[in-house]
């Protein structure tokens, strides 16, 4: 609080050794500020209400497949539980920069995880298998493994 009267340079309490009482300018201070101070604590208590209840907006990006086979089908239940979380979810097969497009988590293949990223398997192995004509193999080389 002194430190306080220093920075306006006025006085806002008058002490004694067993009493407190504002000063005028105190009062016209609390008079003041006492509403905002009502309205930062209902703020701040609204927001702590969100600890008990999620809400909010998750945004995802993910390649189709997972989209749909994965991810929509978790999330029906976890939405139909949860109504106030929103989730985005954005098909994308490229490497998306996660943090700078704002994004709460991206689902990829195993080796498309960036070594600087965490990692959590959500889903099977997938198999996948390279197809094609015989009269395309005979134009191009077979691949040797098949690449998303």
């Amino acid at each position: 609080m002194r430190a306080l009267e220093a920075r306006l340079g006025v006085r806002l309490l008058t002490r004694t050794t067993r009493r407190v009482a504002p000063t005028e300018a105190g009062e016209r201070l609390l008079h003041t500020l006492g509403p905002r101070f009502e309205e930062i604590e209902a703020e701040l208590s609204a927001i702590s209400e969100l600890r008990e209840k999620p809400a909010g907006t998750v945004r995802i990006t993910a390649m189709e497949y997972a989209a749909e086979a994965i991810l929509l089908p978790k999330l029906a239940k976890l939405l139909r539980d949860y109504p106030d979380i929103k989730v985005e979810v954005a098909v994308d097969y490229g490497l998306t920069d996660i943090v700078t497009q704002r994004y709460d988590a991206a689902v990829r293949s195993g080796e498309q995880v960036g070594k600087d990223m965490i990692a959590v398997r959500i889903g099977p192995d997938i198999s996948m298998a390279v197809v094609g004509a015989p009269s395309y193999f005979r134009k191009h080389p077979e691949p040797k493994r098949p690449q998303i």
